[in-house]
């Protein structure tokens, strides 16, 4: 069993728990030609992106395949994830919703 957090303003946020199988089969390295992240499924959450003139490299978490094949789609180890959500802890905030 794995917890995964990050410390936010002295508070730790929960990122993740449970097994790290589990962690490593929702999070994919996608590289392909050049495009914008916004352009994504809705259920490919970006925990990191960085791009060149032609190539974008993607992190992304999502339970659903990744069906564009455009995409090469990469497996991540632990350390790949865990570094990524550090670096990018704005990643590991919730969208914020309106509510009416």
């Amino acid at each position: 069993m794995l917890t995964l957090g990050l410390v936010d303003d002295d508070a730790i946020r929960e990122l993740f728990t449970g097994d790290v199988e589990d962690l490593l089969a929702t999070h994919h390295r996608l590289i392909g030609p050049r495009r914008d992240v916004d352009t994504l499924p809705s259920d490919q959450h970006v925990v990191s992106a960085t791009h060149t003139d032609r190539q974008t490299t993607v992190l992304v978490r999502t339970e659903a395949p990744i069906l564009d094949p455009a995409w090469t789609v990469g497996q991540l180890t632990l350390e790949d994830v865990i570094l990524a959500y550090m670096s990018n802890p704005v990643a590991a905030r919730p969208a914020l919703e309106v509510l009416r």
